[in-house]
């Protein structure tokens, strides 16, 4: 049996990456780097996280079914974050069903209909 430790890394596709990548940099502060010349794929970090991103022409209704959830310090920062970019179609909720790990959290869509989300650890 393999155990798994973490999640390392995930690919999200998205409808694209020049969009993806300033609102990526604007809301986490991430870093955003094309992986090659061709400029297909993404590198997105910081230093607690990193993951890739690709551009593509799929159904749209494929790539709002994607989901990435992010643990943060506080989901009223991450509120008064989106508010000052002008993002106000967001949920927030609570989730007490785990024997561990129970979250505060926040979500809402990206440019391309991800849905984002970040918990903050009760």
């Amino acid at each position: 049996m393999i155990k798994a430790l973490e999640i390392n890394h995930i690919c999200l596709w998205v409808r694209s990456l020049s969009e993806a990548r300033d609102y990526y940099e604007k809301l986490f502060n991430f870093e955003c780097k094309y992986k090659e010349a061709e400029q297909r794929t993404l590198i997105v970090e910081s230093d607690e996280v990193h993951f890739f991103m690709s551009e593509s022409k799929t159904d749209k209704e494929f790539i709002k079914k994607q989901h990435i959830s992010f643990t943060v310090e506080s989901i009223s920062d991450v509120v008064d974050n989106l508010k000052s970019l002008g993002v106000t179609a967001y949920d927030l909720g609570e989730v007490d069903c785990f024997k561990h790990n129970n979250y505060k959290w926040c979500e809402w869509r990206d440019p391309s209909g991800i849905r984002l989300e970040c918990v903050e650890i009760l």
